[in-house]
């Protein structure tokens, strides 16, 4: 156990250093000291850092080189045959479109025994945009490393989550459930060698296409956890940031992977958004696995669509492209509604509620979810012990005639004879 105090005196000590030796002796205005991360000062993560990796403000990370430090002596520790984290004071240069930035970087081990190391960092204070960017590269890079109970997100607002979805909690038809599974393992576990027997990359890529709410994220998710328990990574592509859809964030997430020394499987929903006129190109050669940097461990791609008729042919039809698609339906049998059902009930179930299970077929997942939820909100809001089928009943009613009212309001829009508001004569 490191004593509390052993980080805030080894801070301090930097600190102080920075504050008294290096900044008096610097022609930068507005230097300011910050808290690094280990995963900055981690050789192996500094290595995979792509030099083309572009940080905000159009800067690229142009590697590092010791600087003297008395405070801090040069030390290396290596917990596998490489090299990992480094000790000692380093200069950090960045590269923009018409300067060079360096950033001071100190680190230290808490003692002898080298239990843990503490890193302080010194920049220009306007700087920081772009030395966060850095750090949440490292931070990724560094979790492609080596296995984590989290998902790591590529272009996202977080650096990753963890999923909850057990595959028991899947419902869906059991040929379909068996022959998704299968697919995912068999690759893992046998079909990477047949890739590089025919010397192809290990490269698959999956395609779950269905209306929304079929439950494809929820799926997306199961498998999620599923690889994670594993030990594989898992790489999460979001559009939630400014950028949205674009394919420097597909490259960029097969980037990660290629750096991974474990079986990787990436997550992309909504590909139809992605393929856009101006990029649709380039993200067909990288679905070829011409263009693409790929792990020797295997690369699982598992993309989702709501709407399959607006992916090109040329996506859907190319062998190679999309090895295989699989079509998650709306809920087809009572059988299904019902164990999805009960699913969501969970302790308020009750047999009579298969009346209304009857009725959930022909619905996707997520609407079976929300009449469950609307149902157990109102034994909530009243205080009841249970769950009367009236209740149940009435909620699934009332969904049904929201969605009924939806859908006679698109088809009058589209139809072009929505009622026009009167004109004062």
């Amino acid at each position: 156990m490191i004593p509390p105090t052993a980080f805030s005196l080894k801070t301090d000590a930097f600190s102080s250093w920075i504050e008294q030796e290096w900044i008096p002796n610097r022609t930068e205005t507005n230097l300011i000291t910050v808290k690094g991360r280990m995963e900055c000062v981690d050789n192996t993560v500094l290595r995979r850092f792509k030099s083309d990796f572009a940080l905000p403000q159009g800067f690229t990370y142009a590697g590092y080189e010791a600087v003297s430090c008395p405070i801090a002596p040069h030390t290396n520790i290596a917990y596998t045959e490489k090299m990992a984290y480094q000790a000692g004071a380093f200069i950090y240069k960045f590269v923009g479109l018409d300067e060079i930035v360096d950033v001071l970087v100190i680190s230290g081990f808490f003692n002898d025994q080298t239990d843990g190391m503490v890193c302080v960092v010194c920049m220009p204070e306007v700087f920081l945009p772009v030395w966060a960017g850095f750090l949440k590269e490292c931070f990724r890079i560094a979790r492609s490393l080596r296995p984590s109970k989290k998902v790591v997100i590529v272009g996202g607002r977080q650096d990753a989550f963890e999923p909850t979805v057990d595959w028991d909690d899947i419902v869906m038809p059991d040929k379909l459930k068996h022959e998704i599974i299968n697919d995912v393992e068999s690759f893992f576990t046998r079909g990477i060698e047949v890739y590089k027997r025919l010397k192809l990359k290990p490269f698959r890529k999956l395609l779950l296409a269905g209306v929304p709410g079929t439950g494809k994220t929820m799926l997306c998710n199961a498998l999620a956890k599923w690889c994670i328990e594993r030990e594989y990574l898992v790489i999460y592509i979001s559009s939630a940031d400014q950028y949205g859809s674009t394919f420097n964030k597909i490259e960029h997430a097969l980037s990660v992977a290629s750096t991974s020394s474990l079986p990787t499987l990436i997550i992309l929903e909504e590909l139809d958004a992605y393929l856009n006129k101006k990029e649709k190109a380039v993200i067909l050669n990288v679905l070829d696995g011409a263009e693409s940097a790929i792990n020797d461990k295997g690369t699982l791609l598992i993309s989702t669509t709501n709407y399959p008729e607006a992916i090109d042919e040329r996506v859907l039809k190319r062998p190679g492209r999309l090895d295989r698609i699989f079509i998650v339906p709306e809920v087809k049998t009572q059988e299904n509604a019902e164990e999805m059902l009960r699913k969501y009930l969970d302790v308020m179930w009750r047999d009579e509620h298969s009346m209304v299970a009857q009725k959930l077929v022909g619905y996707p997942g997520a609407f079976i979810r929300e009449v469950a939820i609307h149902a157990l909100t109102h034994v909530a809001y009243e205080d009841l012990t249970e769950l009367s089928v009236e209740l149940l009943d009435a909620s699934f009613q009332r969904l049904k005639d929201q969605i009924d009212a939806k859908d006679d309001f698109l088809i009058e829009r589209m139809n072009g004879v929505s009622a026009q508001p009167e004109t004062a004569n």
